[in-house]
């Protein structure tokens, strides 16, 4: 617990009800270094397709905004409020936008009390269908443009700041914000549909998981340790499951938010959260197969028949998704803030707080690649597409990867 407890003063933000503040100051924090990068043998050459400028890097650490591919283009935000389009082979640009021009004809409210300050526009995003491309502000807007030529296609409210990526299919768009809502609005225009809010406990981790959307159905995580599967047309849940239960004395030691990725295989759903567990659910009736104690911010990947956790101390666990063995286990990187797992190929892909991309044998945990790419770190997710790789580092820099 105290492992915990001390890696959570050091990297996360607390959120109150009442507004955000950090929790305590230097003086207050238990440090811990991150593991010194030990020599591999790569197996795997990963080089520099491109690479190319978005918009200013992240000043909040815990802004974590991941680009998408749809329709052969790549698109993706910074937090300054610019969003682009671009090819996937070069990185040529195609369109770019700035958020700020929404709001320019608008006589209060939004950003345009902001004018020219240095603070973060865009908090989520982004979130690509239905040929629209969705990006969530920390003014409380959702706003689509059209993927063909950054045009916006509508803008609708939602109650608070939004920090995960909003998604988005012929159903349904949903957005989820940190006051524990996730709202329904139609694809099309933007419309409102329903609103599905929980109880959020008063102190909180800084962010919020983003919500699966299947054909019909909504599945979104929330602070108080819950997972819900919603009807996408009323919002109304088929079930909900306590993933974890609050314990201990103190505010801290009760936290148990779900902020990580969460993974759909087949019939069956993989969630972890904070000072909780990594559960495996039946999506029919929300029963849980198996479980085991776990502590994640970060979340999961899959391949392989395998679910990858990514536990608080970035300690990396492979378990059998069907008999929940535990598979291989790497604390080579503890410490070192490690992004959200995913696959590509043979490979688990992590970044880190120094920049680096880790690659990883599904088969067996060992190291078979690695490179840095951002000096300034990565806090988000590797974007894997075919046997190219997308990172988008804190400097706010987007960079093209093959692995051969």
């Amino acid at each position: 617990m105290q492992r915990g407890i001390a890696q959570f003063t050091s990297i996360l933000l607390v959120l109150g009800l009442t507004g955000c503040s950090w929790f305590g100051g230097d003086e207050d924090e238990e440090r811990r270094d991150p593991y010194p990068l030990t020599r591999i043998t790569p197996e795997v050459e990963i080089k520099t397709l491109w690479s190319t400028r978005i918009g200013n890097g992240s000043r909040d650490k815990y802004q974590r905004l991941v680009p998408a591919i749809d329709a052969g283009r790549i698109f993706a935000a910074s937090v300054d409020g610019r969003i682009v389009a671009l090819e996937l082979e070069k990185g040529r640009k195609i369109w770019s936008v700035d958020i700020r021009d929404v709001y320019a004809d608008e006589k209060a409210g939004g950003f345009l009390s902001f004018g020219k300050a240095k603070v973060d526009l865009v908090s989520g995003g982004v979130g690509v269908g239905n040929g629209l491309v969705l990006v969530g502000t920390s003014a409380g807007h959702i706003v689509a443009f059209n993927q063909s030529d950054g045009s916006m296609a509508w803008k609708s409210k939602v109650s608070s700041e939004v920090l995960a990526p909003p998604q988005i299919n012929t159903d349904i768009a949903v957005a989820q914000s940190i006051d524990g809502k996730i709202t329904g609005f139609d694809p099309l225009d933007g419309a409102r549909r329903w609103t599905y809010s929980t109880t959020v406990p008063s102190l909180t981790l800084r962010g919020t998981s983003t919500p699966v959307l299947l054909p019909h159905i909504v599945i979104s995580a929330f602070a108080n340790g819950r997972v819900a599967m919603l009807n996408s047309e009323q919002g109304l849940p088929h079930w909900e499951q306590k993933v974890a239960v609050s314990q201990g004395q103190s505010e801290l030691e009760r936290l148990v938010d779900i902020d990580g990725a969460m993974v759909v295989q087949g019939n069956r759903l993989y969630v972890a959260s904070y000072q909780g567990r990594l559960i495996s659910l039946d999506l029919t009736n929300g029963g849980i197969n198996w479980q085991h104690k776990a502590s994640s911010f970060a979340g999961l990947g899959s391949g392989f028949g395998q679910v990858y956790l990514a536990a608080e101390d970035s300690v990396i666990t492979a378990y059998d998704m069907d008999t929940s063995k535990e598979i291989w286990r790497v604390d080579a990187l503890t410490y070192r803030d490690i992004t959200s797992p995913v696959t590509i190929g043979n490979h688990v892909v992590v970044g880190d707080l120094e920049g680096y991309i880790h690659l990883i044998a599904q088969t067996d945990g060992r190291f078979v690649g690695r490179k840095k790419v951002d000096g300034a770190g990565i806090r988000s997710a590797v974007l894997a597409n075919s046997n190219r790789l997308y990172v988008l580092g804190n400097s706010g820099k987007l960079t093209a990867l093959t692995i051969q």
